[in-house]
């Protein structure tokens, strides 16, 4: 294949695309690479402007190969891109093992339906925590604009276990005492917008149905231990409906190489429920998430996570959670509240690749503090545990670890994901094996 008849040198001029020719795509429409791809006749083309596009291309997650160069045409310059697609489907199932969960489940994902970059996800599974069935369907590009749409679905019947409060800074791993089940029937629908490349604006409206059933104490516990003088478990939470309204502000500048990233993300949100809409809930949250992500060497991955989130008269199920995955070397949900904030380090480097098949290890470092800063007083919608309203300083929990990510690279989706996590507080450590469908 001929490379790039046109050459810049220094601040050379840029040619006029007069022309645009997509090769190698047997299921994206050329309308869909042109889109992704942020190109199209008229523009201005530069060595820059060429390599943004084959990043944008390849970070979009739908092809295997990616190819961009250029050529002389009449009037100006031909752009001419090579995308071989990925196998964009995939049906699968999945097993996990994670600390007081552990399930099977099968899923079947679509990351290109039509050839459009739309996504489909139909995804259920039964554990011992967490029982559930999502369906989500994604719009990037309303007819071609910058308007873009979602549609989600999230049933879940899921064993909640709750932690007593931690009081002590080091050598804690609060104990079990309180154990529910929690129904929560869900749907949302959110309409967005690219107000310019990589900065998008969306709004989100959702309802759920909010329930409780088979309230026990965990082993060990007593009824004082959750209320004293209680004659019965009571339920952690009130029922209803939960209805509310979401923004979402972000900044997304991320490139993406089959598993390594590059650049930063920031999202905004807040979310205030709606009685006018018959929520039976009033509260409100807000928060930032913050990511940057660093590539070394060509394979190396550093990336750096930061959130902060609170939130006013919170209900059980909108409340904040750490420990599992997102704080690996605790249980899941081990800490709960109306303040959190997180820190995440984690580098990553290839071990090997054979024929498309990528491994990769991982160390991380987890850290959150979190709390409830301003408890529910009296109002009857939380029934918070002993020690959740006490004020002052709460436990930092930090965790250090080692893991690994298994890729194909023909396929959208990582297949396996092996962590260790030891926290450092509790002096202990927990692990977390996801198989198949596992992002």
């Amino acid at each position: 294949m001929a490379m790039a008849a046109v050459l810049w040198a220094g601040d050379a001029a840029a040619e006029r695309i007069v022309d645009i020719r997509v090769d190698g795509n047997t299921k994206t429409t050329d309308d869909t690479v042109r889109l992704i791809a942020n190109i199209d006749k008229g523009d201005n083309l530069t060595p820059d402007r060429a390599e943004q596009v084959r990043q944008d291309l390849v970070t979009s997650g739908l092809f295997k190969e990616v190819q961009v160069y250029w050529e002389p045409a009449p009037g100006g310059t031909r752009l001419v891109i090579v995308a071989r697609d990925k196998h964009s489907w995939v049906i699968a199932p999945a097993a996990y093992n994670q600390p007081t969960n552990k399930g099977v489940g099968a899923g079947f994902g679509e990351n290109n339906l039509f050839g459009e970059n739309k996504k489909l996800l139909l995804y259920g599974q039964v554990a011992t925590g967490d029982t559930f069935l999502i369906a989500a369907y994604v719009d990037p590009s309303i007819a071609g604009t910058r308007l873009r749409w979602q549609g989600d679905l999230f049933l879940k019947y899921g064993r909640v276990i709750e932690y007593a409060s931690p009081t002590k800074w080091w050598r804690e791993d609060p104990r079990p005492l309180r154990v529910s089940r929690l129904t929560y029937l869900n749907a949302g629908l959110r309409l967005g917008t690219e107000l310019w490349k990589g900065v998008t604006l969306d709004a989100r409206l959702r309802g759920a149905s909010v329930g409780y059933s088979k309230l026990e104490l965990s082993e060990g516990a007593t009824l004082d231990d959750l209320e004293p003088g209680a004659t019965s478990v009571p339920a952690p939470g009130a029922e209803g409906m939960d209805i509310s309204g979401e923004l979402m502000l972000g900044v997304d500048t991320r490139a993406n190489w089959y598993g390594i990233s590059r650049g930063y993300r920031f999202v905004a949100t807040f979310e205030h429920a709606l009685p006018g809409l018959g929520s039976d809930f009033e509260y409100w949250y807000t928060g930032v998430q913050l990511q940057r992500a660093i590539r070394f060497l060509e394979r190396h991955n550093l990336v750096l996570k930061s959130s902060i989130g609170y939130g006013k008269d919170l209900p059980f199920q909108q409340e904040y959670t750490a420990g599992g995955t997102s704080q690996r070397g605790w249980k899941n949900n081990q800490f709960r509240g109306d303040l959190r904030v997180t820190g995440n380090v984690e580098y990553s480097v290839p071990l090997f690749t054979v024929k498309g098949l990528a491994v990769r290890g991982l160390g991380f470092w987890d850290s959150s503090y979190i709390t409830f800063k301003d408890p529910d007083d009296g109002t009857g919608v939380r029934d918070y545990l002993p020690g959740a309203d006490a004020r002052g300083l709460a436990p930092l929990r930090n965790s250090v670890g080692l893991g690994t990510r298994l890729y194909l690279r023909q396929i959208v989706l990582p297949l396996l994901g092996l962590d260790f996590g030891y926290g450092l507080e509790r002096g202990d450590y927990e692990i977390y094996l996801a198989i198949g469908l596992t992002d």
